[in-house]
C-alpha cells in the first residue's frame, strides 16, 4: 500500500529502518507462507490485515510467541492474543447499509446482497450487521445472496447473471464493498437498465465517478487504505514501550472517514483521480501523479 511507503520514508529511517511487505492478493493460502517467512527476517513488530480469521490464527499466535508484537489492521483472527487492532465498528457499517436501504424502500421491497470474502472479518461482521437489521423490517426480502469477493470483474459478472434471473424486479442492494458496486453499476449499464439504490458506496473514485454521472441514490461506508498510517503509529509506540488502545477505531484519527450518501458525494468526488483511487489520500498529490494516479 503507497500509504506505508509515503510514512515510513515520513517518520524515517531513524524510526523505520526497513519495510518489510509481502501482498497476499486476498488469499489466505498465500497469506500464510509469507507470514512465516517474514518471521523468519526476524521484525521487530508485525501489521497483518489477515486474509482468513481461521488461518491467519496460528500464525499471529507464533509471532506473538516470538516476541513480535502483532498489530491487527482492517481485519481480525480467532484468538485474544495480539496487541492492538485497528479497524471501526464493522457490525454497525453493515448494519448501516441495510437501515439506509430499509428506509429508502419505505420497509417493503426485493434485495440483493453481494459480500466480499468468506472466511474475512471485515466481510463476515459487516454480512451479519445487514442480515440482523433486514431482519427489521419483515417486508423486506432478500432474494439472494452471493459473495462477490471485493472484485469489480466478479462483481460484474455475478449482478449480470442476477439480472437475466431477475429483471428489474430488484428494489434495492446491499453491497459490502465499493470495487464490488462499481461491478454492480456496470452490469446494469450495459443492459440499460435502471439501477435501483445501494447500500454499499465508499470514497472509491471509480463509483464515485459513476454515481455522479448516473445520479445514483446511496448510502456509503468507509474503509480507507489510510488507516495503515494508525496502524504503523500503533507499532511505533508498542516497540518504544507506551501504552496503546486495544482497539484503535480509524473514525476518531482520520477526518472525514464517516458514512455518507449520494447528498454528499459530489463533495468526495474528485475528477482528478483515476478510478483506482481511494479516498482520503494523506500524502501530496505530487506522489500520486508520480503514480500515475491522477487523470491527464
Amino acid at each position: 500500500d503507497e500509504h506505508a511507503n509515503w510514512y515510513a520514508d515520513e517518520l524515517g529511517k531513524g524510526v523505520i529502518s526497513e519495510l518489510l511487505y509481502a501482498d497476499a492478493q486476498a488469499s489466505a493460502d498465500k497469506q500464510v507462507p509469507q507470514v512465516e517467512d517474514l518471521l523468519a527476517q526476524e521484525p521487530d513488530a508485525l501489521i497483518l490485515v489477515p486474509m482468513g480469521a481461521a488461518a491467519l490464527t496460528a500464525p499471529v499466535e507464533r509471532a506473538m510467541a516470538q516476541g513480535v508484537p502483532v498489530v491487527l489492521c482492517a481485519s481480525a483472527v480467532e484468538t485474544d492474543n495480539f496487541v492492538t487492532e485497528v479497524g471501526t465498528n464493522l457490525y454497525a457499517s453493515g448494519a448501516g447499509l441495510a437501515k439506509y436501504l430499509g428506509e429508502k424502500l419505505n420497509g417493503k421491497g426485493r434485495v440483493l446482497m453481494m459480500t466480499g470474502i468468506p472466511g474475512v472479518s471485515t466481510s463476515d461482521i459487516m454480512e451479519a450487521g445487514g442480515k440482523a437489521t433486514f431482519k427489521k423490517y419483515p417486508r423486506i426480502e432478500l432474494v439472494d445472496e452471493q459473495p462477490g469477493n471485493w472484485s469489480t470483474a466478479e462483481a460484474k459478472r455475478i449482478m449480470e447473471t442476477w439480472l437475466v434471473k431477475y429483471g428489474d424486479s430488484i428494489d434495492g442492494i446491499w453491497s459490502g464493498g465499493a470495487q464490488m458496486s462499481q461491478g454492480i453499476v456496470s452490469a446494469y449499464l450495459d443492459k440499460g437498465m435502471k439501477i435501483p439504490p445501494i447500500g454499499g458506496g465508499e470514497y472509491a473514485t471509480g463509483f464515485l465517478r459513476q454515481a455522479v454521472e448516473n445520479d445514483l441514490e446511496y448510502g456509503a461506508w468507509q474503509y480507507p487504505n489510510a488507516m495503515v498510517v494508525l496502524c504503523m503509529d500503533a507499532a511505533v509506540n508498542i516497540l518504544r514501550g507506551r501504552l496503546v488502545s486495544r482497539f484503535i477505531d480509524f473514525v476518531d484519527h482520520i477526518p472525514g472517514t464517516g458514512t455518507f450518501s449520494n447528498s454528499e458525494g459530489k463533495d468526495y468526488y474528485n475528477k482528478n483521480w483515476s478510478d483506482d483511487v481511494f479516498g482520503p489520500i494523506l500524502f501530496p498529490s505530487e506522489r500520486l501523479e508520480k503514480l500515475g494516479y491522477l487523470r491527464k
